[in-house]
């Protein structure tokens, strides 16, 4: 199928369209990654359900209309659980619901008993391991962490945790019961950057009485320089594919120099142990237990790394009309405490969460559903 539609108003719709007409099957676009450019069009990933709730892959291939805006010139849908370069997707999803799916990258499957996460052949064995060094560092600060229940060359199963993602549930519980568990994760949270659970169970002191992959020198490390690579590649996508309108591309360009500049002209912090990508919906909650999810990326960072994500993140909620303001003050204190604890020092935190900011801002603007909380961002 290649639809030659132009996408309307791209200052409010953006490059991606809201929806991708798939043979009669209109399927609703959630999420979007922009990839590399390839023959002459930009290519796009995007998933969505369709209408019958499945969530389905999209590739599109862009290219510039007649005037502003882009064209889709091809468009592929990956069969509802299946994708060629994850040939082991088909066999999993048939007794099971599929939950993510980027195409030709990864899926993750919800079966009965546990969670598969599909990749490609050969990048099985490394989520394993990397996910049950992560459940190992989890469980020595307090949190639970899903179980590593078997690995292929081209998947790895999990066990389920229970309880809810503290996303959901911060739309829904009192504000006693959420500022406890703020409280409690604020605790372990500390706990667990410092590797400091388990009589110090991190330095290379107790290294005899460790597995290898609980040392710490063998952590990958994600320094200041990461993130400044990481924020330019998102603005290259914006500017290559003109995310957003000129002006706000201006401006976000301008504070991006900034930001990168202070990133590495900074005193860095010592590195602690990292999530990468804390955020609400990694984090769940069970009575008084916490759970941490997707910690096959754990490494080391500044402390800044994780705490100002997880603060942007409270403020996108806010926006998003998800939480209430009193909600996400009460991360946001959470977040104040642990970078008191790991001596985060306001200029390093202020960074981290401008160069997250930002990076969001980017990321929403191919979004259809977020584009204009994306715009405000931009905005500053």
């Amino acid at each position: 199928m290649s639809p030659t539609h132009q996408i309307d108003d791209p200052v409010t719709a953006g490059p991606v369209p809201s929806t991708i007409d798939h043979a009669g099957d209109l399927i609703t676009v959630a999420r979007a990654w922009p990839r590399a450019r390839r023959d002459d069009a930009e290519v796009v990933l995007a998933e969505g359900p369709d209408q019958q709730g499945r969530t389905r892959a999209i590739e599109l291939r862009l290219v510039p209309a007649d005037g502003l805006g882009w064209r889709i010139a091809r468009t592929r849908v990956a069969p509802y659980g299946m994708d060629p370069k994850l040939p082991d997707l088909a066999t999993v999803a048939d007794g099971g619901t599929v939950i993510v799916h980027r195409y030709g990258k990864r899926a993750v499957v919800r079966l009965a008993d546990r969670f598969v996460k599909v990749v490609r052949p050969d990048d099985g064995p490394a989520i394993a391991a990397a996910a049950r060094q992560g459940q190992q560092i989890a469980a020595r600060a307090g949190f639970d962490a899903p179980e590593v229940l078997e690995s292929s060359r081209g998947a790895a199963s999990f066990s389920v945790l229970p309880g809810r993602s503290l996303h959901e549930l911060g739309g829904v519980v009192t504000h006693q019961q959420w500022s406890r568990w703020w409280q409690r994760w604020a605790d372990q949270w500390v706990t667990l950057a410092r590797g400091t659970g388990a009589e110090g169970w991190l330095g290379r002191s107790h290294a005899d009485d460790l597995p290898d992959d609980l040392v710490r020198d063998d952590l990958p490390r994600h320094t200041a320089h990461d993130e400044v690579v990481n924020l330019r590649r998102w603005l290259d996508r914006v500017a290559r594919l003109e995310a957003l309108p000129t002006e706000l591309s201006q401006l976000v360009t301008t504070r991006a120099a900034q930001v990168t500049s202070n990133l590495v002209t900074q005193e860095p912090q010592e590195l602690v142990i990292s999530h990468r990508d804390l955020h609400d919906k990694q984090l769940l909650a069970d009575g008084d237990s916490l759970g941490v999810l997707d910690f096959d990326t754990v490494a080391l960072a500044e402390p800044a790394l994780d705490l100002a994500n997880l603060w942007v993140h409270a403020l996108l909620r806010v926006d998003q009309g998800l939480w209430s303001r009193s909600h996400g003050e009460v991360v946001q204190q959470a977040v104040r405490t642990v970078a008191r604890e790991l001596e985060v020092t306001p200029e390093r935190f202020a960074t981290y969460a401008e160069a997250t900011r930002l990076r969001l801002a980017c990321l929403y603007a191919f979004r259809p559903r977020h584009r204009r909380l994306a715009l405000a961002w931009a905005a500053g």
